[in-house]
């Protein structure tokens, strides 16, 4: 994935009244722009701590600036993913889905392996601002455990 490509056609999940909905996050940017904020996984100390709190705060203000939904896309599994969002309650906007097979990361090109840390294959942390399907900002972070380019504040600042 980068700059100008198509982002994948590959569908993740979103666990919502008992049932398990499967969204393709190309279908859903269809007609508005979203974006698409990827984390290793829920409830990591650098993603709860450091990553989703800015987006939360500052979702009135990605909206203001033209991005019609914020999807924080984790590689855990649907049950965990919906656990970290009823937690947070996040504004209507702000989407939490699983990619807890790494099937859109593989897709995308940006499957990160920790297995050494005993985590296995995760995503990369990244924040994408997409159009209608297309990526029209990409913004990939150097270390995986530190949010730097993909904070809400750099990204922000940027459109």
């Amino acid at each position: 994935m980068k700059v100008g490509s198509k982002i994948p056609s590959t569908p993740v999940q979103q666990f919502v009244g008992g049932e398990i909905n499967q969204v393709d996050l190309a279908d859903f940017s269809q007609g508005k722009t979203i974006l698409l904020v990827a984390m290793p996984g829920a409830f990591t100390p650098t993603c709860a701590d450091d990553h989703v709190p800015g987006y939360l705060a500052k979702a009135g203000d990605f909206r203001s600036k033209g991005v019609d939904e914020i999807v924080i896309l984790a590689t855990s599994d649907f049950f965990v993913v919906k656990a970290w969002a009823d937690g947070l309650n996040p504004p209507e906007h702000v989407h939490f889905l699983a990619d807890g097979s790494q099937a859109f990361a593989k897709a995308a090109g940006q499957l990160l392996d920790l297995t050494e840390l005993g985590l296995g294959m995760r995503t990369q942390r990244y924040a994408a601002v997409v159009r209608d399907g297309k990526v029209i900002s990409f913004a990939i972070e150097p270390d995986a455990t530190a949010v730097s380019v993909s904070g809400a504040d750099a990204v922000l600042s940027g459109l």
